[in-house]
């Protein structure tokens, strides 16, 4: 079976010319191998006999051959004797009769071995003075007919020859024996040799013996047939046999009933110089036979009888020295063979040729080769020539099917492979990605799956999983294009690639993230030798199309332990493993503990807490006063937010705010803080006109600046509130401000436009601001809170509040202190020329109630004052 399987790879291997070069050998020598097989067993001989048969039909038919005459026996012959057989007496007087017509020869076709009735003296004077009369014998006996022996007379005067016939096994007689050669007898003829040979010795003509030592007539040469001649396979071919070369079918010969000569009927030179033949003609007398025109399938078989199938002899044997006529030959084994051979070449080289071809190409090919084969073997047999017909049929025909086969086979084959490749490439695609050609998402997944349960059976098993995920790689795209950033990520598999062993894995699960299955670890310290090898090499330029493009990555990894029972808990971990790498300044990797799962899992629960707080109202807005520094007079509040849990109580803005940043639902928050913090003013407005001065400061995150319908959002809110944009502060921080465009500056110069203030939030945490604060429309800044606790300390912490100071008001702005929360600090501030200040010295956050108290207490202190 391997043996095939290696015959078979090593064939699909070899080019496409050869495999058809093959493939036609194949056929067309398998083809001719099984019909020499068929053949040589025997089992073509019925076929190849009909069509000797069929042959012999088709035939030109010949004319009545004047020179031989059947005198016969009929039915009306033995009712007009009264009996049968006929007397001594009354055969003396037929043979007196008809030798008075001086006939070249008489064949005597009936057995006179013993005397029948009166005459027989008679008929012994006859014999003896009838010296061109011809009798019979029966020289070779069987299972179902003895010898018999000739008229004793005639045997004297060495006037008989045999009657003995050599049937196929089909019943048809295709064979006659020239000499039956009987032991002790070889040299009797047959009768219709016998009477030939009578005739032409006649005109001449002697038997010869050939060069070969076969009996030669003229020029004719009798070639006897042998056992596997033609298309008989170890055949009897006792004796001297040829095959029959028929002069037609029964009652082809002129023919006299012997009532016509014993009633003197016919013509008195009828039979002069001519050859008489006398035997049984009827069927009851059970002398007839078979012969190829007895093969009809239409009609009812015919049979000739056995005077008949002499004149046949006869006529064969003196046509072929007198006229020319062809006897029957076949060609000798080896141009048999080659015969048989070349139409099974042809057949097959017939559907190599034309089958990738034009269908009537094919088909006249394959008619235009059936016609040589049919008219070349019917005319050959009409020349004389008997070769092989049926198996040349066979060969061809069967060999065109067997290499039409083989052309479907390698057709199927080819469409096969071709499925295959299409099914391993569809495979291939399903199981990498297109860009890099690395391991996609599921393949890596079902290694990482087989990695499990390979730990689970081996405990002492390692492996890690590296989630890696580039810096910046959106900041390539946006400045060098896709297509620029699309060969770096091939790049960077690439050099991925380097960085490992052959057995572990590495792959692209999206965009610019990858993974990695570092297989078969001893410790932990294998994992980061390699981590520390992809950031080493991360150092060096990524050349794309001569720029160089410095990569970064943050990579997160994770150690299988036996606590993991599936690949997504490894990926979930290392991913989380990797943002922590982010935060921590990217370009480095973290191994994942236990502490940041949990962290995740608080902040993904988080998320979904805020969602749900979002839509049952569960924020709430608390108000800080923002005092004068002047007089400690209120002139405004900070409106912020404060989250009240059902489950964990108020939650921290320094908790939810950033996770509301990264999911993008600040916005909505912060929409709501507007809304709700203008809602608020101005219900105070409505209710403290005194405090028609009173400013709304509320923070405007960046997601919300970077949103396109922020004035239209603004332009509603103030319009269903009724509140002026001169009531309003929306507080930016600076690194916020930092980080937008020139369409945000003209953004918040159409918010100035509506007369709403802006201010610059934790100003002087850092970014260097200072040289670009002219180019933003800001009103007012607001000293962090870091530096405003720091002044106590004295030295430079005064003076960068005093540049801050100096800085405000040199650009026309006003400034807040946060965080005031001593006096000393507030005493510091006013000394600097501060404005404003805020912070637990004035007061906490208020509730809207405490807030409204807050206002109409000063209300009331300025009605007094």
């Amino acid at each position: 079976m391997i043996a095939i399987k290696t015959l078979k790879s090593r064939w699909a291997k070899l080019p496409r010319k050869i495999q058809q070069w093959g493939g036609f050998l194949l056929s067309s020598g398998s083809v001719y191998l099984l019909i020499f097989g068929l053949r040589w067993l025997g089992w073509l001989q019925p076929s190849e006999w009909a069509a000797f048969d069929l042959f012999i039909q088709l035939r030109p038919v010949e004319p009545v051959d004047e020179r031989i005459i059947i005198v016969g026996v009929q039915e009306s012959d033995i009712r007009y004797l009264g009996k049968w057989p006929v007397s001594d007496l009354v055969l003396a007087k037929i043979l007196k009769k008809i030798r008075v017509q001086q006939p070249k020869v008489i064949g005597l076709d009936l057995y006179r071995d013993i005397p029948v009735g009166e005459g027989y003296a008679e008929l012994e004077q006859v014999f003896k003075t009838t010296p061109n009369l011809i009798g019979i014998e029966k020289s070779i006996g069987d299972r179902f007919n003895t010898v018999i022996a000739p008229p004793p007379t005639l045997k004297a005067l060495g006037q008989v020859a045999a009657n003995d016939v050599i049937v196929d096994p089909d019943g048809r007689l295709r064979r006659a024996l020239l000499y039956p050669m009987p032991t002790g007898n070889e040299g009797i003829p047959s009768l219709g040799l016998a009477v030939a040979l009578a005739y032409l010795k006649e005109k001449g003509i002697e038997p010869q013996s050939s060069t070969g030592g076969y009996l030669q007539l003229g020029k004719t040469i009798f070639k006897p047939l042998e056992s596997s001649d033609g298309s008989y396979v170890r055949t009897d071919a006792g004796g001297y046999q040829i095959l029959m070369n028929y002069h037609g079918s029964s009652l082809k010969f002129r023919q006299v009933s012997l009532e016509d000569v014993l009633e003197n009927r016919i013509p008195a030179n009828l039979m002069r110089d001519r050859i008489v033949l006398i035997g049984a003609q009827t069927p009851s007398l059970n002398d007839i036979f078979y012969t190829p025109y007895s093969s009809n399938f239409i009609a009812s078989p015919t049979q000739i009888s056995g005077v008949e199938f002499q004149a046949n002899i006869i006529k064969m044997v003196v046509g072929s020295v007198l006229e020319d006529r062809p006897l029957i030959k076949v060609w000798t084994d080896v141009w048999e063979e080659l015969w048989i051979a070349s139409w099974s070449i042809i057949g097959s080289a017939i559907v190599a040729i034309c089958a990738t071809r034009r269908f009537w190409l094919l088909v006249g090919s394959v008619l235009f080769f059936a016609v040589v084969l049919i008219g070349g073997t019917y005319l050959l047999f009409l020349a004389g020539w008997w070769i092989p017909f049926t198996p040349c049929v066979l060969t061809y025909t069967v060999s065109m099917l067997v290499m039409q086969s083989y052309v479907y086979v390698a057709r199927l084959r080819e469409l096969n492979a071709a499925l295959s490749d299409s099914i391993e490439l569809l495979a291939h695609d399903a199981s990498h990605d297109a860009l890099t050609g690395l391991p996609n998402r599921n393949l890596f997944m079902d290694r990482v799956e087989h990695a499990i349960k390979y730990s689970k059976r081996h405990p002492s098993y390692l492996f890690a999983i590296f989630f890696i995920d580039l810096d910046r790689f959106k900041m390539i795209n946006d400045s060098l294009g896709h297509n620029v950033g699309d060969l770096f990520l091939q790049e960077i598999a690439k050099l991925l690639q380097s960085c490992l062993r052959s057995i572990d894995t590495v792959a692209r699960i999206g965009g610019d993230e990858f993974t990695i299955l570092i297989d078969d670890i001893q410790d932990v310290s294998e994992a980061l030798i390699i981590a520390d090898r992809i950031l080493n090499r991360f150092l060096s330029p990524v050349m794309i199309n001569g720029e160089a493009i410095y990569p970064s990555a943050s990579i997160g990894i994770v150690i299988n332990t036996q606590d993991y029972n599936s690949c997504v808990d490894l990926l979930r971990d290392a991913d989380i493993a990797m943002y922590r790498a982010k935060d921590l300044g990217k370009g480095r990797y973290t191994l994942f503990d236990q502490e940041m799962y949990e962290q995740t899992l608080r902040l993904t629960q988080l998320e979904s807490e805020l969602h749900y707080a979002l839509d049952h109202q569960e924020f709430e807005l608390y108000y800080q006063p923002i005092v004068s520094l002047k007089n400690e007079r209120l002139t405004g509040f900070e409106a912020l937010i404060r989250w009240k849990n059902p489950k964990r109580g108020f939650i921290s803005p320094i908790e939810f705010i950033p996770l509301a940043e990264d999911t993008g639902l600040i916005i909505a928050v912060g929409d709501w803080v507007i809304q709700e913090a203008c809602q608020q003013l101005q219900d105070w407005l409505h209710k403290f006109p005194e405090a028609a001065s009173l400013k709304m400061s509320i923070n405007l995150a960046s997601h919300q600046i970077r949103e396109s319908d922020l004035l239209d959002k603004l332009d509603l809110i103030l319009s269903k509130t009724g509140i002026d944009g001169n009531s309003i502060r929306l507080e930016i921080t600076e690194s916020t401000l930092m980080d937008q465009s020139e369409e945000t500056i003209n953004k918040l110069s159409q918010l100035r436009a509506r007369n709403i203030q802006l201010s610059i939030d934790d100003f002087g945490q850092g970014y260097s601001s200072l040289s670009y604060l002219h180019r933003f429309p800001i009103n007012i800044l607001k000293i962090d809170r870091a530096f405003v606790n720091q002044m106590t300390d004295g030295g430079e912490n005064i003076e960068i509040v005093r540049t801050i100071t100096m800085l405000a008001h040199t650009l026309n702005m006003s400034v807040v202190a946060e965080g005031v929360e001593t006096q000393q600090q507030a005493d510091i501030l006013k000394g600097l020329g501060c404005e404003f200040g805020q912070g637990y010295l004035f007061s906490r956050p208020l509730t809207a109630a405490d807030a409204e108290m807050a206002i109409a207490k000063s209300v009331s202190l300025s009605q007094v004052s």
